[in-house]
């Protein structure tokens, strides 16, 4: 006789989801094809994982990840001989990645498993400050199992970042986590009847589907490509004519009377200048820019400095006094141009693994901005927040950093007042504002393949990628040129976009 697969925290997303995806993917297992789980895997923190996991359970054993039947064989024997022991555990004992597998074939990895006074204490780690549904659904597997298997469960919950944890060095994370007890909602979980069903499903003929969020949840769903009822209609409406440009409410309206996209309506019916200048640049096929930006832009005083910030917020913090997800500057990027017109590029970029680089970061931009001449910045809310928090963390540098805030241009403000593309689509993203002033730049950070490292990251990711413990330093130096042009590259599209802004009115 075939055994189909155990069922596992996957199977049990999918099937919550979609039992067409269930259904499908428990084929494909059938057939030897891997599938990719339902949601990607959470990101863990580049640094400081392993330290902050032995603060709370300094005497943790792992389990390694099983990739294949024989392996998940070793790994639940690994897990059933730790649990073996009529010894007291020491405080701070654990198992990180306990294996089990239930007679009633339900399979599962835990997080954090450890030893309470009444029986087995089960933990679903996440790098995150609140948990969600998934995890309350994940956790009552885990425990269905263990009890299945015959232990004792005294509680079961999340360990989530406390943000007010403080990180005072050394490698100190103890206080890290907070303890969220699941135990009082695992009862509207009924993981037995639900293992029923999937097993009822698996059997019978493939489920209809059930199109919803979900579908596109996470990475997607890997079977959308062959589902008609999350197909796109062949009279979609495409995107930059869409009516949705103008907003959600103002979409409604102009739908309400039968109009289906842009085209069809009549400028001069439109009272908000904004809507109004984006059907008119959409209906003639050409972006539309107001001629009064000139003489703002004109009067912009030199010099000129194009201006973007890069910041990371940490799961586990890695600087001395700072708390997790704490919005932390690492790199800023300036083209800063003259009154004859010569432009020339700056950039700070902390040192990979070096220490707390707020300081370096605050001294080296004032070095740059100095004391006159307009700081362009894009979305400058985000640039003025950050120089505000360095004015307060550095008493000394206040006055000269508070001095830079009346100097900020918001060419986002700006640019929604004068201008708008159809390739933007009605987003005000500095992507979408780069597709319409810098088409010819590549905004995606790629690095070389043979790194592992993968194109499309964000910058936070490169710079992650780079604090990584007994990181080499090939990788470390290609994160850090690949970081310094994604910082030239996005001054370069503020520097378009000023030139845009300083030639209207000027044609002929």
């Amino acid at each position: 006789m075939v055994f189909a697969p155990p069922l596992n925290t996957d199977d049990l997303r999918r099937w919550r989801n979609c039992e067409r995806r269930f259904w499908l993917a428990r084929r494909e297992l059938q057939r030897g094809v891997p599938v990719s789980g339902p949601t990607p895997a959470e990101p863990e923190p580049a640094t400081g994982l392993d330290a902050a996991l032995r603060a709370s359970f300094p005497h943790a054993d792992t389990v390694a990840a099983p990739q294949s039947p024989a392996q998940w064989l070793q790994a639940v024997r690994h897990t059933l001989n730790c649990l073996d022991s009529d010894a007291e555990p020491p405080e701070g004992w654990a198992i990180l990645g306990a294996c089990l597998t239930s007679e009633d074939r339900a399979q599962v990895r835990i997080d954090v498993l450890t030893a309470g006074e009444h029986g087995l204490r089960l933990f679903k780690l996440r790098y995150a400050t609140v948990g969600d549904d998934t995890d309350v659904d994940d956790v009552a597997l885990w425990t269905h199992v263990a009890a299945r298997c015959g232990f004792a469960v005294q509680s079961v919950g999340l360990l989530l970042v406390d943000t007010d944890f403080v990180y005072p060095g050394h490698g100190c994370y103890a206080g890290l986590f907070r303890e969220v007890d699941l135990g009082p909602v695992l009862g509207s979980r009924p993981v037995a009847d639900w293992l029923h069903a999937m097993r009822q499903c698996e059997r019978g003929s493939e489920p209809e589907a059930t199109p919803g969020p979900h579908c596109h949840e996470g990475s997607g769903c890997e079977f959308a490509a062959s589902c008609k009822a999350c197909a796109v209609p062949a009279t979609a409406e495409h995107s930059e004519t869409s009516l949705d440009i103008l907003g959600r409410e103002a979409a409604a309206e102009w739908r309400a009377p039968g109009h289906h996209d842009v085209m069809s309506l009549r400028p001069e019916d439109i009272v908000p200048p904004r809507q109004r200048r984006a059907v008119r640049a959409v209906q003639q096929g050409a972006p539309l820019l107001e001629p009064e930006v000139g003489a703002l832009a004109q009067a912009w005083p030199y010099p000129r400095h194009c201006l973007r910030f890069d910041t990371i917020g940490l799961a586990v913090p890695i600087w001395p006094g700072t708390r997790p997800y704490q919005t932390l500057p690492f790199q800023w990027s300036c083209a800063v141009q003259t009154a004859d017109g010569a432009w020339s590029d700056h950039h700070f970029l902390a040192e990979g693994q070096g220490g707390d680089p707020r300081r370096a970061f605050a001294l080296s931009l004032l070095g740059v901005l100095g004391t006159t001449g307009a700081v362009l910045a894009y979305n400058a809310g985000f640039e003025r927040n950050r120089i505000r928090e360095l004015a307060q963390w550095f008493d000394d540098l206040a006055p000269a950093l508070d001095s830079l805030l009346p100097r900020i241009v918001d060419l986002f403000q700006i640019a929604r007042s004068h201008y708008y593309h159809p390739v933007m689509a009605g987003s005000w993203s500095f992507r979408s504002i780069a597709r319409a002033v810098a088409p010819g730049l590549a905004m995606d950070i790629a690095l070389d393949p043979a790194l592992d490292a993968g194109t499309g990251r964000s910058a936070q990711a490169v710079f992650a990628l780079m604090q990584k413990p007994g990181q080499n330093a090939t990788v470390r130096a290609a994160c850090r040129a690949a970081l310094q042009a994604h910082g030239q590259r996005e001054t370069a599209v503020l520097r378009s976009l000023l030139a845009l802004f300083e030639q209207a009115g000027t044609a002929p």
